[in-house]
């Protein structure tokens, strides 16, 4: 049986990696937007390869949230939150290599 999480962890993580994005787009082409997706780009892979205990925002959600909520009612498997973590990295780091390209 693989290891089951918490799902609203991801969905906290999610919703912090939408602002980041909107914050990148925003600000292309300037250093702000290829520095902050350097940083996602190094939360994505800790999340894919390492694991999501090492994921920032993860960290975030089980020191900071985590103790003022209520119990997951549901757990889920760790795979596809871990899966999704790896194509954010993919399309991260291809993202980074065209602004770092100039592209």
């Amino acid at each position: 049986m693989s290891k089951q999480i918490d799902p609203r962890g991801p969905r906290f993580g999610a919703a912090i990696t939408t602002v980041v994005l909107a914050v990148i787009l925003l600000t292309i082409p300037t250093s702000v937007a290829t520095v902050l997706l350097g940083i996602q780009t190094v939360v994505f892979a800790l999340g894919a390869f390492v694991g999501l205990h090492a994921q920032p925002y993860g960290i975030i959600y089980r020191k900071l949230v985590l103790p003022r909520i209520a119990k997951p009612t549901a757990l889920e498997a760790v795979e596809p939150p871990q899966f999704a973590q790896f194509v954010g990295f993919l399309f991260a780091a291809t993202g980074l290599i065209a602004l770092l390209a100039g592209a």
